[in-house]
Order: C-alpha cells, then sequence, then structure tokens
C-alpha cells in the first residue's frame, strides 16, 4: 500500500500501548512482538485512549471526559475520517457504533472492520442492519464467518476469512531442557477442568493468567472452588518475556476451554505452536481453524478431566511424540499464520475498498 494512503484503526483502549519509539525500542530489543508491524504497513493512526488525550483539540477533549472511553472514540472517529482514506475498526464495540454513526449520516467512509464473535443474537441483529456501511468484515473464524452468512444476509465477498497471526520471529523455537507444562490465557478458560486432571500428577505447571481491569472471570472462580493449590501448580501473569520463557521451559500447552462458538485460545496457541511446542485443546464449536489433530495438537472432549489427564500423561511420557508434533506446528504456523502474511492481506482488503469507494463516487 502506497504511504500515500493515510488510514485510522480504531482499537480498545487501556491497553497501555507505549509510545512509538519505546515500542519499536522493545521490539529491535527483543523483548516484545512486532506490535508495530500493524501501523507502519497500513500508515495508520490508533485511534485509542492515548489518542484522546494528546491529539483531541481541548473543547472535545473537555466534553470527552464525561463520555464512556468507547463512546468518546466512536465519535471522535466519526468526526476526523474525513482526513483519512480508511476507517479500520478493530472491535464490535467500536465498530458497530461507528458503522450506525456512518448510515446515519449517509457516509461514504470507507469502513473495514476485523471483528471476532459476531454470532450473538444482538450483535447479528445489528450487523444485519449496518452491513451496508461495513465495505468489509474480516473474520478469522470459519464458524463466525459461517454464522454472518446465513443470520446477516453479508455477501460472501465482503466477508473475508483470514487466519490469526503470529509474529513468528519474536515466538521462535528457543531449544533447552522441558521440566513443565503450562496453560496461557483468561477468556473461556475451563481451568477448573485442568486443575482436576493435573492435581495428582508429579508435573509442574503454571497457569498464565490474571485479572484484566479488575474483571472476575468465570476461571476465577473455579479455582477458588478446587481449594489451596499443590506445590507444582502455579497462577501468575507473565509479560512477553517471561511467557516466552515459559513456553521455552514447556514441554507442551494445555488449552483448556469452556464450550463456545468462537475461536477463543487462538492467541496463546499460535503462540505455543511458533515456539514449536505441542498444544493439548478441548474441542469446543469454535476451535476448529487452528488445529490439526494428532499432527500439530491433540483434541479432548470438553468438561473431561480423564480424557485430558490422559492426554497429558500421554505427551509428558512421550517427548518425542510431543516434539514431533511441535515442529510440525511450528511449520504450519510458518506457511499460513504469520504476521507478514495477516498484515499483508489485511493491507490488501483495505486497499481493495478504498479503490473501490473512489470509483463509485467519480460515477
Amino acid at each position: 500500500m502506497s504511504t500515500s494512503i493515510r488510514t485510522l484503526t480504531l482499537i480498545t483502549a487501556g491497553l497501555g500501548r507505549p509510545e512509538t519509539e519505546e515500542l519499536e525500542h522493545r521490539e529491535r530489543s527483543d523483548v516484545s512482538p512486532r506490535i508495530s508491524f500493524f501501523g507502519k504497513e497500513l500508515n495508520t493512526e490508533f485511534l485509542d485512549d492515548t489518542f484522546l488525550l494528546r491529539k483531541v483539540p481541548r473543547p472535545r477533549r473537555f466534553i470527552y471526559q464525561f463520555l464512556p472511553t468507547s463512546v468518546a472514540q466512536v465519535l471522535e472517529a466519526f468526526l476526523v475520517r474525513n482526513q483519512y482514506d480508511a476507517v479500520v475498526s478493530w472491535a464490535e464495540h467500536l465498530g458497530i457504533p461507528f458503522a450506525f454513526l456512518l448510515k446515519i449520516s449517509l457516509s461514504k467512509t470507507p469502513h473495514i472492520a476485523i471483528f471476532s464473535w459476531v454470532s450473538k443474537h444482538k450483535k447479528a441483529v445489528l450487523l444485519r442492519y449496518l452491513r451496508s456501511h461495513i465495505d468489509r468484515m474480516i473474520l478469522m473464524s470459519s464458524v463466525q464467518r459461517n454464522a454472518a452468512l446465513a443470520q446477516m444476509s453479508f455477501p460472501p465477498e465482503k466477508l473475508p476469512l483470514l487466519r490469526w497471526s503470529v509474529d513468528t520471529k519474536f515466538w521462535r523455537p528457543m531449544p533447552t531442557e522441558t521440566t513443565m507444562i503450562c496453560s496461557v490465557g483468561r477468556e473461556m478458560r475451563d481451568y477448573g477442568t485442568l486443575l482436576l486432571a493435573i492435581r495428582d500428577l508429579n508435573i509442574p505447571c503454571h497457569i498464565a493468567a490474571g485479572v484484566f481491569h479488575g474483571k472476575k472471570d468465570a476461571w476465577i472462580d473455579a479455582v477458588e472452588k478446587a481449594g489451596p493449590l499443590p506445590a507444582h501448580i502455579t497462577i501468575g501473569r507473565k509479560n512477553y518475556t517471561e511467557l516466552r520463557e515459559l513456553y521455552t521451559r514447556s514441554r507442551f500447552l494445555v488449552m483448556p476451554l469452556l464450550e463456545t462458538d468462537t475461536d477463543n485460545g487462538t492467541t496463546s496457541i499460535l503462540e505455543a505452536m511458533a515456539m514449536g511446542k505441542a498444544v493439548i485443546c478441548s474441542r469446543t464449536e469454535g476451535q476448529v481453524d487452528v488445529i490439526q489433530d494428532g499432527k500439530t495438537g491433540l483434541f479432548v472432549p470438553i468438561n473431561d478431566p480423564g480424557s485430558l489427564q490422559k492426554a497429558i500423561l500421554h505427551l509428558w511420557n512421550n517427548p518425542a511424540i510431543a516434539d514431533q508434533i511441535g515442529r510440525a506446528g511450528r511449520q504450519w504456523v510458518e506457511e499460513n499464520h504469520s504476521l507478514e502474511l495477516w498484515v499483508g492481506n489485511v493491507r490488501r482488503i483495505v486497499g481493495e475498498v478504498i479503490s473501490e469507494k473512489q470509483k463509485t463516487n467519480k460515477q
């Protein structure tokens, strides 16, 4: 995409995104994945809480302080939309209201949405009404794309299906002795089942999870109900380098999930696969696009501690099999889930939408 094209990207606020120079320094120092890559390739400005504080005129900034941050983001994006060639909305809670403003104002602003969970009934109803002002809705889940086709009457050409990405340069094999296993993440995690499966096993396990913005997820209740943890099980958040070290020391990743039609767990799964690690995952309705059962990972039934324990013991007692699966996983992500491939596809889609709108406006 030519650097003469400028885009605006609405992203979730409160993520603590560093300044660009600091972020690039962290990436060069190999302490962070290449988070800045998307912004550079799409020549984009990120409209988050930092944007609201530093780049919005004082009168609007004064008004925004009385509004929820996401509302302020959407309003600001609508007001400045004509300064950019396209607007990318990277979350349903931002993209849906932005599309609504475009629709009621009859705006022709090119709008590309990157969504992950559109099958919930309320979202489906809204998206069916607003699909005229979402030029492309990029999804990374075939299950969610099928739901959009069936429930929202989106034309197939407006629903590009991409694969989630992972930075294969940061998350890379770092051979060392494996002395433990791990589980990572918080959304829709079934750590109650995991604890039942490994409580009596003499296998060290760290669960890399924590509270996000004070939200008490379901897994926390499950852990609390499980009672005091044995010494070989620990829980706590990890930063990027700590998480990479955790993957390195782990023989494989366990991804226990609650039933859902979304692809929860994919980020952690891809990180582990990129590190050359095998993955054991709950077979949910939504987690179908990444793992090839028996080749790049193992599926187990949901909410089944016995089956999960059996799979854990199988890979733990057969490290050669775990290593073989891990190597296949690394090859799979290199060929299908690289950051470069994903960003390149998004950039292509944005360029197509801009070109289409320019042709339409000339007619």
